[in-house]
């Protein structure tokens, strides 16, 4: 996604969300998604991004 604004500011993120879901619909979107915590990042954490696919 290619966003652009006049005075958009970009940053790294610092913290990850642990979700735990069932599938994927055929509409894309996860089934019965659940918040299992949020934590701060670790160097070298893998992030999915889930818009990507």
């Amino acid at each position: 996604m290619s966003v652009r604004r006049k005075n958009a500011i970009f940053t790294e993120p610092v913290l990850v969300a642990d979700v735990e879901y069932r599938t994927w619909t055929d509409g894309g979107k996860l089934r019965r998604p659940s918040l299992k915590g949020i934590r701060e990042r670790a160097d070298g954490v893998q992030i999915f991004d889930l818009s990507a696919g």
